[in-house]
């Protein structure tokens, strides 16, 4: 029954963190900039907090995948870490839950192709500040933005609005929620 609590634990402990990323994606937009002679900041805020909240839910599901994987370590008994594992953090996330410990499957092929496209978005912000021209997968990116609402590229740039950064946590949260729920079905609560 402890595996148990600990799965539906970290499933709430994602939630409030999901929420708590949206409060401030929300309140951030809400401020309103005095108008100053060059004008930046009102030019580049929205931008630059959107382009942080995307990084900050990458940053929190690569926790989540640590931390799914440390509690099927210890609930399975097996000896092989998840980052021992070759491969991108979400295809050993997948593997480790599936084939190491023998979990049904946590995600079907568009879950897994739009959480992909989510991760290269955060890696063109990061690494190419959010330019597709010269970027490896820029053909996942805009298969991404033209699946998630709020996502655009205009002129070889990647833009988020609000909607789409709040798509993109909805999609982070379905992806676990899946996870969480198939740990869940494995390990019932006892009554």
């Amino acid at each position: 029954m402890a595996h148990y609590y600990k799965f539906f634990g970290n499933l709430v402990d994602l939630d409030c963190i999901i929420q708590d990323l949206k409060l401030v994606l929300s309140k951030t937009e809400d401020i309103d900039f005095p108008e100053h002679e060059n004008g930046l900041i009102a030019d580049i805020f929205p931008d630059i907090t959107r382009k942080s909240f995307i990084v900050s839910l990458l940053i929190t599901l690569d926790e989540q995948f640590k931390v799914y994987c440390g509690i099927l370590k210890e609930t399975t008994g097996q000896t092989l870490k998840w980052n021992e594992l070759k491969g991108s953090a979400l295809e050993r996330f997948l593997t480790y839950s599936t084939k190491v410990c023998g979990f049904a499957t946590v995600s079907d092929n568009s879950s897994k192709q739009l959480l992909t496209g989510l991760i290269e978005v955060r890696n063109c912000i990061v690494h190419n500040s959010s330019c597709l021209d010269g970027f490896g997968k820029r053909k996942v990116i805009e298969s991404f933005a033209a699946q998630v609402d709020g996502i655009t590229i205009e002129d070889d740039i990647v833009y988020l609005n609000v909607e789409g950064c709040i798509n993109c946590a909805d999609l982070v949260f379905g992806f676990m929620s899946k996870a969480y729920n198939v740990a869940l079905e494995q390990y019932p609560k006892e009554h």
